[in-house]
């Protein structure tokens, strides 16, 4: 049996409220690619590590570069039936998840990471007061812990990452700057569902769960080890890698996020306080000060 624990979708009570996300509606108007980008790049220039410079890599493995079918089953036990049930209500036809997993991988540097205590609620428990983007990240939809003079800080975007996958799915793995520690989720944002007579909450977790529910972050150097192989992560320094698995590829190509990487941070870019790198297949575009103008006029 896998190392990696299976997909857990909480059971709700009796008497809960049923409400199910709406992230599709939020970006159906968008461009997705360019919200992708827009969010995955302000998130990453917010978190910047004091003067750092913050470089943004977004590699889209496909084709030969998926992950092979028996690797792909570690990260997907127990949400085939999910995904079934929800079905008819999912903006993208489900893939084979028995076949290989394309992904998009999205990773900066220069960054601090998720900080903060991944195990509590600042709200409910005392703390001091330290800002905490692991748990605005991961369990917070609408709300964020981003100051007034941050992007982005109704707490909205971060959803295209799920809205980017066919199965409404992400990994997020972060290495960071306070601690040094390692910490990996997998969350998914569904429908709330019903599944062997119960109602399941629309988000679900690859995580440790106890008995309360509550979705801890995987910590475990062997199993992060391989995550980090499997989807070719880059993760020598602080920051955040999120993997895309079957990343909707009729919207997010190659090409248009090198142009909206060039149209929308033109600035920082050309002031050297930020460095993308597109890749797929072999072919890479690394988009920097020096270079950004010869690849606008191909893109």
């Amino acid at each position: 049996m896998s190392p990696f624990p299976a997909w857990n979708f909480r059971e709700m009570d009796r008497g809960e409220i049923n409400v199910d996300p709406v992230h599709d509606e939020f970006f159906k108007a968008q461009d997705l690619a360019d919200a992708l980008v827009r969010e995955a790049i302000q998130n990453s220039l917010d978190a910047r590590r004091g003067h750092s410079r913050v470089r943004v890599r977004f590699r889209f493995a496909v084709d030969d570069q998926a992950l092979a079918p028996h690797v792909a089953a570690k990260y997907l036990r127990g949400m085939q039936p999910h995904l079934d049930v929800v079905a008819p209500h999912l903006t993208s036809a489900l893939p084979d998840l028995s076949g290989p997993m394309p992904f998009l991988l999205i990773e900066d540097s220069g960054t601090r990471g998720l900080t903060g205590d991944p195990g509590s609620d600042p709200e409910l428990d005392a703390d001091d007061g330290a800002r905490n983007d692991f748990y605005y990240f991961w369990r917070n939809v609408g709300r964020t812990g981003k100051g007034e003079m941050d992007r982005g800080r109704w707490g909205l975007g971060k959803a295209v990452f799920s809205v980017s996958s066919r199965i409404h799915t992400i990994f997020g793995l972060t290495l960071r700057a306070d601690d040094e520690r390692r910490l990996l989720l997998g969350q998914s944002v569904l429908k709330t569902h019903i599944l062997g007579g119960h109602r399941h909450a629309p988000y679900g977790f690859l995580a440790h769960v106890g008995d309360d529910s509550f979705p801890h972050a995987l910590a475990d150097a062997p199993l992060l080890d391989r995550f980090a192989a499997d989807f070719g992560l880059q993760r020598s320094e602080p920051g955040l890698s999120i993997v895309v698995p079957f990343h909707r590829d009729d919207d997010l190509r190659f090409e248009p996020v090198v142009a909206s990487v060039v149209r929308q941070y033109f600035y920082p870019i050309t002031r050297g306080d930020l460095v993308v790198t597109v890749e797929e297949n072999g072919v890479v575009e690394t988009i920097r000060g020096n270079t950004i103008d010869a690849i606008a006029t191909r893109y």
